[in-house]
C-alpha cells in the first residue's frame, strides 16, 4: 500500500526558511559563543529578584546597587533609570535622577560602557531603626578605562510600608566616617 504525502510549496518554503534561520543561529554560536553568554547574562541581570538568605534590608541594598552598576550604553537611559528606581524609595528615585543619572549616563555613553556586576553585602554600618546603611562590595564584570573592578559602596536603605528600599548611594564625604584607617 503506497500512500503519497503531498507537501505544498508554501510548507516547503517555510521549512527551508526555518532551517536557514537555525543554521545562522548555529553559525553565530560557533563563531562567537560569548555573544549568547553575554546576552543571557544581561537578561538574567535585569530580571533577577532577591532570593538570598541575607536580611531584607541587605537584599534591598544589594539589588538596587546591582541595578545602578549594571551599565550598558545600548540600553536607553530611561530603561536604566527605571531599573534603579524599581528598588528605590520615591525620594531615593528623585535623588538618583537629580544627582547621578545624567552624569553616569554621560560617562556610560562616552566610554561605551557595557558591564554587569556582582554585589556583596559586607556589613551593616549604621542602624537607625527604619533607616540602615550597608557597606557593599561591587565587582564589575567589565570595568571601563580608569575604573577598578572592585568598588566599595555604602548604601542607605529605608523601610517604607514594610518594604526596604534604596534611599541613596552615599557620596564619599558621607561614607568617610565608616572608613577607619588603622593607626600604626
Amino acid at each position: 500500500m503506497n500512500k503519497e504525502i503531498q507537501i505544498s510549496s508554501k510548507t516547503i518554503t517555510t521549512i527551508i526558511v526555518l532551517v536557514v534561520i537555525l543554521a545562522i543561529i548555529a553559525a553565530v554560536v560557533l563563531l562567537d559563543p560569548q555573544l549568547f553568554s553575554d546576552l543571557f547574562a544581561r537578561i538574567e541581570r535585569t530580571t533577577s529578584t532577591p532570593t538570598s538568605s541575607e536580611p531584607p534590608d541587605a537584599q534591598a541594598a544589594v539589588v538596587a546597587v546591582k541595578a545602578f552598576y549594571s551599565l550598558d550604553y545600548a540600553v536607553t537611559s530611561n530603561q536604566w533609570q527605571s531599573s534603579v528606581c524599581k528598588w528605590a524609595t520615591q525620594d531615593g528615585c528623585t535623588f538618583f535622577e537629580q544627582m547621578y543619572a545624567s552624569t553616569v549616563r554621560a560617562l556610560v555613553e562616552s566610554k561605551q560602557v557595557q558591564t554587569g556586576c556582582t554585589v556583596v553585602a559586607v556589613k551593616m554600618v549604621e542602624d537607625d531603626g527604619a533607616s540602615r546603611i550597608w557597606q557593599l562590595q561591587v565587582t564589575l564584570d567589565h570595568p571601563w578605562e580608569g575604573e577598578t573592578a572592585q568598588i566599595p559602596v555604602y548604601a542607605q536603605v529605608d523601610q517604607v510600608n514594610g518594604s526596604w528600599r534604596l534611599d541613596h548611594i552615599l557620596f564619599s564625604q558621607e561614607s568617610a566616617r565608616f572608613q577607619v584607617t588603622p593607626t600604626p
